[in-house]
């Protein structure tokens, strides 16, 4: 398996969140925007930890988790918004994340994902995280 850098977005400060991941060049809706393989954690889906807490999935996406996991790439820097113009799904074949487009994304817009409803921030995150 080869995974390639997407040339279409780049990592710079968001006015909303710290860094955030924008788009470089037009996406379009259903667009793979990244190819995020993933590093498993060593934990289980509801285990408390603040290791990461800001950064973690759970794997693979959905409503039954085996596990946490972090995205490697960009894959840790979308920022959650409730109105998202991006997603992931799971790759079970890559162990992979994959981020897609679920409305078209301009040139300078930047990517925001949903990261979930109250039982997300009920871990111990107060606030999106902020660099």
């Amino acid at each position: 398996m080869k995974i390639y850098p997407s040339l279409k977005i780049y990592l710079d400060k968001s006015p909303i969140h710290g860094l955030g991941v924008f788009a470089s060049q037009p996406i379009k809706t259903g667009e793979i925007i990244e190819v995020c393989p993933v590093v498993d954690l060593g934990m289980s889906p509801n285990e408390l930890s603040h290791i990461l807490i800001h950064y973690r999935f759970n794997w693979p996406q959905g409503i039954n988790p085996e596990k946490q996991v972090v995205p490697v790439g960009f894959g840790m820097m979308y920022n959650h918004n409730n109105t998202p113009n991006a997603t992931w799904r799971s790759n079970f074949e890559n162990t992979s994340f994959e981020f897609y487009a679920v409305k078209d994304i301009n040139p300078g817009e930047e990517i925001f994902v949903w990261y979930g409803d109250e039982n997300y921030w009920s871990d111990g995150r107060q606030t999106t995280v902020v660099i």
